[in-house]
Order: C-alpha cells, then structure tokens, then sequence
C-alpha cells in the first residue's frame, strides 16, 4: 500500500465496532521524553530518551442504540470504563494494510451541542500498560471479519522473518454461538504453520492483547478454530 486518502481507516475498541459513529481522528501517534543532558563542554542541546507514550482523539456522533458508541463509551455501569480498552486503528480495510494498536484508559466523554448540528461526542484514549503503540497489519480481511466456523485464513507475508516477537490485538463484536480459539501462527513457507501467539477463549464481545514468541517467521495469519457460528472480529498484528 502506497500513498492513500483516509477513507479505508477504521476503528475498533474493546469488541465495538465504532466506524458508523465516529466521523473523525484526531492525532493518533506515539510520543517519547528528550530528557536534556547538556553539559558545560557542549554549543547546542544533548538529548536522551526517556519514557514513551501514545494517544488519540475520536470525534462522532452520540448513539444510544444498542451495542453502539454510547454503550462502549459508559460501557463501567454507565460511567466512564476504568478497565484497560484495546484499541486498534487500520489504515485500510484489506488484510495485510498497515494497522496500529496499543492498550489504553479512556480520559473523556464528551457531548456537544449546537445549533444547527447533530449531537457530537469527543472521546480520547491514552496508553496504559506501558508497551507503547505498535504498527503492524490487519490479519483480517474487511477488516471486519466474519468466520462462520473454524477458519485458516490467508496469511500476510512479510518477506522476512523478524527475531524480537510479536505482539497481537484481537476486537470480537459479536459471536452468534459456540466458543471460538483464536491464534496468530507463523510460517516459512507458507504450508506448515505453529502457532505464534493463543489469545483467551472467546464466547461473547471481547478484546485482549497478547505479546510473545522470539523469531516470527516470513508469513503471519490468524487462525480461528473450535466449535462456533459466525464469529465476528478484527485483529491487528505487529513484529517487534
């Protein structure tokens, strides 16, 4: 994928699918501390690094139906969530286009109105566990993929194979009955394949992020398996 408008970008936050609510992003991106270290011997600025962070702003519209933002945005009994949320952002909606994800605290919820204009709401997200944020690809296709039982999906090659890890966001919607396992697995060759990284069981909306594995291999996929229907999610995997 070369140069590219906005419109495959989509979003995807603790198992709510937020692309029918939310009209605009605002300044998803990571950030990091320069600690100065100038001494008395030096003409210009020395600089470290020091701790890194991520954040975003999500502009919309207020949707008290059923399962939509207003639900995920007051999802702690009508309050705020405190719990961690997943967040995951694809620049398309084609497996293998580039993604982001990173575990992150809700801030706000905020609702505007004016003249004129339908209700808006600003949210914002700021990162949490410390792992900062992560760009890899979507390993679903749509991105919003619908298997209706176990499924090997086509797998993303990367052309290399990596040697520090991986690190994978899953968002399930909705699963219409059954209990789904959910795997990243690596390949060489793109025939046999180990899994890489088992995400919880999932029987109902969930999200979960999950890092591990050393070398991962030139081709990623997600796998789904077990006994289920139509099994709806997106997930985001990133090399390290």
């Amino acid at each position: 994928m070369a140069k590219t408008s906005g419109l495959g970008v989509r979003l995807y936050v603790a198992g709510y699918d937020l692309n029918t609510d939310v009209n605009a992003i605002s300044g998803i991106g990571s950030s990091q501390e320069l600690l100065d270290v100038t001494s008395l011997s030096k003409s210009a600025m020395e600089r470290i690094i020091g701790v890194g962070d991520a954040n975003v702003s999500v502009n919309g519209f207020f949707d008290n139906a059923a399962g939509r933002s207003h639900a995920a945005w007051t999802s702690n009994s009508n309050k705020i969530p405190t719990a961690d949320q997943n967040v995951i952002l694809t620049m398309g909606t084609s497996r293998g286009d580039a993604a982001c994800g990173f575990v992150a605290k809700q801030g706000t919820y905020n609702v505007d109105r004016s003249p004129g204009n339908a209700i808006a709401t600003t949210v914002s997200y700021d990162l949490a566990d410390g792992n900062g944020l992560n760009w890899g690809v979507v390993l679903t296709d749509g991105p919003e993929q619908t298997d209706s039982s176990a499924t090997n999906s086509t797998a993303v090659d990367n052309g290399a194979s990596s040697s520090n890890g991986g690190t994978g966001i899953i968002s399930v919607e909705s699963l219409a009955s059954g209990t789904a396992t959910i795997k990243v697995q690596h390949s060489a060759d793109n025939a046999t394949f180990a899994d890489l990284l088992t995400f919880t069981n999932v029987t109902t909306r969930a999200s979960e992020r999950v890092s591990g594995g050393t070398t991962v291999n030139r081709y990623v996929r997600i796998q789904s398996s077990g006994t289920f229907s139509n099994l709806v999610f997106v997930a985001q995997f990133a090399r390290l």
